[in-house]
């Protein structure tokens, strides 16, 4: 199961939307082959990050005469196209659930245009993390206690993963044992800084040097995470 919200490119191997651009592309690579030599040249497009990984995926297409034929087809896994793409409404939700989502990872990748932070959970259940992500303003400060959390940044996405904590309780050990707050050098994102863990509310707030356009995923399986990406 997965949810996104905003726009943007992707690292994620099992994003639809990723899927989609790609199996689009190789369509339109195989219609340009077919046309004679002194066809016109396509119009310029905007620079796309060259994959380094592949995956396969099952494509079914139906023929003339009704019959159904299945091929595979290789679709990349880590292109990321940097083009104009706008800021998105917020707040973003994902579907409410009851399965509560334990954080066991905090991480943050860079591409081309892109910053990618990565939130790996486990849990029982196989729903996405229910999450809420908006545009918030500072000063920020710890849930529960009030004690002011300073965040780098010039604009700042909160993150909120309900039900969501750092602690195992039914085990009695903690599931989260990295940094609560991450410096980055990356092309947008400054911090990521965890405020809260709080009555079943887990609380990040990611510090941008601006108010940037992002994409939200939230996947179940086979890796339970959300990826925030920012553009």
């Amino acid at each position: 199961m997965m949810a996104t919200h905003g726009v943007a490119g992707a690292r994620m191997g099992d994003v639809r939307w990723i899927l989609v651009a790609a199996a689009c592309s190789l369509a339109l690579g195989a219609c340009s082959s077919s046309h004679s030599k002194s066809a016109s040249p396509p119009a310029p497009t905007t620079s796309v990050a060259t994959s380094t990984s592949v995956t396969t995926a099952p494509v079914t297409a139906t023929t003339s005469s009704g019959a159904a034929t299945t091929t595979t087809v290789e679709l990349p896994t880590t292109s990321l196209p940097c083009q104009p793409v706008p800021i998105p409404t917020t707040p973003a939700t994902g579907p409410a659930t009851q399965q509560s989502a334990l954080l066991t990872k905090v991480s943050t990748q860079s591409d081309k245009c892109v910053d990618h932070v990565i939130f790996d959970y486990t849990g029982k259940g196989t729903d996405p993390p229910g999450y809420t992500l908006t545009y918030g303003t500072p000063p920020f400060a710890q849930d529960g206690s009030g004690a002011p959390v300073p965040v780098a940044g010039n604009a700042f996405i909160v993150v909120k993963v309900q039900p969501g904590y750092g602690y195992d309780f039914e085990i009695g050990t903690a599931t989260y044992t990295g940094p609560k707050s991450i410096t980055v050098t990356g092309n947008h994102v400054r911090q990521v800084v965890e405020t809260g863990d709080f009555e079943g509310i887990l609380t990040w707030v990611i510090g941008l040097s601006g108010k940037r356009p992002f994409l939200v995923q939230a996947t179940g399986t086979p890796r339970r995470q959300l990826v925030v990406s920012v553009a």
